[in-house]
């Protein structure tokens, strides 16, 4: 599934699946074919429980993301940046059963936090995904990879379409699962 955001954020959209279903050659595709940075929206809680820190911004942008210190999971992975030892770590963020010595850091995979207060307080791809999660009764870890047009930009408009007809592709945006939650995304016009 794609998630698009508004067009008066970044009118971008990421790639998005389900750790505890990322497989090597999931990672494989977005790669190849999203070109974008790979990360993982989780929440604070269990950033929390695994001792991974949200780094500090300096000199950020509006709406900067907030990344963690990027981990390897250590007990399955070499080098940590194959697409099948990145998936291994990604799963294993989400796995109830990973410890915070498991995670190798600075490793290859890497995480972002989301706003504690959701959408409300953040409408971006991080908080968006989680939600989603959250309307799918699944856990609330999502690999997300951002969508990048074969010249190198963003993927956006009719280059964004092409690629979600190509791919066979859903698409839903952060307004909608907003509305499905029933909440008010922040940012959001009277």
């Amino acid at each position: 599934m794609a998630l698009l955001d508004s067009a008066d954020r970044e009118d971008e959209a990421d790639l998005l699946q389900a750790a505890q279903y990322v497989t090597g050659e999931s990672i494989n595709f977005m790669l190849s074919h999203a070109r974008g940075l790979i990360t993982v929206a989780m929440t604070p809680q269990r950033l929390s429980e695994l001792q991974i820190p949200v780094l500090k911004p300096q000199f950020g942008i509006k709406n900067m993301p907030r990344f963690t210190m990027p981990v390897d999971y250590t007990p399955a992975v070499t080098t940590g940046v194959s697409a099948f030892d990145r998936a291994a770590t990604i799963q294993a963020l989400v796995a109830p059963d990973s410890r915070p010595e498991d995670f190798a850091r600075p490793g290859h995979v890497f995480p972002l936090a989301a706003a504690p207060e959701g959408l409300v307080a953040r409408a971006g791809h991080t908080e968006g995904a989680v939600s989603l999660a959250q309307l799918a009764e699944l856990p609330l870890v999502v690999a997300m990879c951002e969508i990048m047009a074969p010249d190198g930009n963003m993927a956006v408009a009719a280059t964004l379409q092409r690629f979600l007809e190509v791919h066979n592709v859903p698409l839903v945006t952060v307004g909608q699962i907003a509305q499905a939650l029933g909440v008010r995304p922040a940012g959001a016009e009277d």
